[in-house]
């Protein structure tokens, strides 16, 4: 893939090693310019809820049109907070599939330097919503937002596909055990986890629970990843919890011959097979 190269980089002991698209500011721009050549799909805009301030790139499919309603796929970034690279990921990996990219720009993917990253578009004012609200409130209720709005304004799905990678895992599995009745599948791949934001009486009683589908995807064990035990721990330890809170058991697959990432087209190919499941 042009100019996508990983690194290890640390953002705190919870969350080590972590990884990021290179020089963040030169890989997004990169795949910025490349996106319109992602065989037919739109050049991704950067748009504001329009009940909540939170951003997100939005990706639409080839041949979209509001004639129909679209399926819709939640793109959670690690602690780089690369969100337009991680759009541009899943863009090259759509191809001809229908699906709706949308990469919000949470501030849970991570640890607390949050502001510090480059990529945010939010003003002092968001930043005061923030902090009002913490963390978790400010993207939970700015992705119950970023959802009406792509279901008003481009028929998507009245439920999503959610996928996020590394310490997007901390969003990831708490926005899950949280809110089951929100997605169709849950892909989170070589996941953080340490039950941020998640007291007992936070886990989702609803029956959606039993049956939401969720695959875990870890890229191949390598000499040069020296975090893989790492994350493969906490992802574990995730699974447990899930189990032991009554949701459908988490299958765990180890991907061969892939590098540590966001595994886009795997996370794609899961995706496919639950909606061929459900004749979508």
């Amino acid at each position: 893939m042009v100019g996508r190269v990983f690194r290890q980089t640390t953002f705190g002991d919870d969350e080590k090693p972590s990884a990021d698209f290179g020089d963040c500011a030169v890989i997004s721009f990169c795949a910025l310019l490349l996106l319109p050549m992602f065989h037919g799909t739109s050049e991704p805009e950067l748009l504001t809820a329009s009940t909540h301030p939170m951003k997100y790139h939005l990706s639409l499919p080839k041949g979209w049109s509001k004639d129909k309603v679209w399926p819709v796929v939640v793109i959670i970034p690690d602690a780089a907070r690369d969100f337009s690279g991680n759009l541009a990921a899943f863009a090259e990996a759509r191809q001809s599939r229908p699906y709706i990219l949308v990469a919000p720009h949470v501030v849970t993917s991570g640890g607390n330097n949050a502001r510090s990253a480059r990529s945010f578009r939010y003003s002092e004012d968001d930043w005061k919503r923030v902090a009002a609200a913490g963390d978790y409130r400010f993207d939970q209720e700015g992705l119950s937002a970023v959802a009406d709005d792509v279901r008003r304004r481009y028929a998507g799905e009245d439920r999503s596909y959610l996928t996020g990678w590394e310490a997007g895992g901390h969003t990831v599995w708490a926005l899950a055990f949280r809110h089951p009745e929100w997605f169709r599948a849950v892909a989170p791949v070589s996941t953080n986890y340490r039950g941020r934001w998640l007291d007992e009486s936070a886990f989702s009683k609803n029956p959606a629970r039993g049956h939401l589908p969720v695959r875990v995807l870890f890229c191949e064990k390598t000499a040069d990843f020296g975090g893989w035990d790492f994350l493969m721990d906490q992802t574990k330890a995730a699974i447990k919890i899930a189990e032991a809170h009554g949701f459908r058991t988490p299958e765990l697959k180890v991907v061969v011959g892939k590098p540590h990432g966001p595994l886009a087209e795997d996370v794609l190919a899961f995706f496919d097979a639950i909606r061929t499941a459900a004749g979508r």
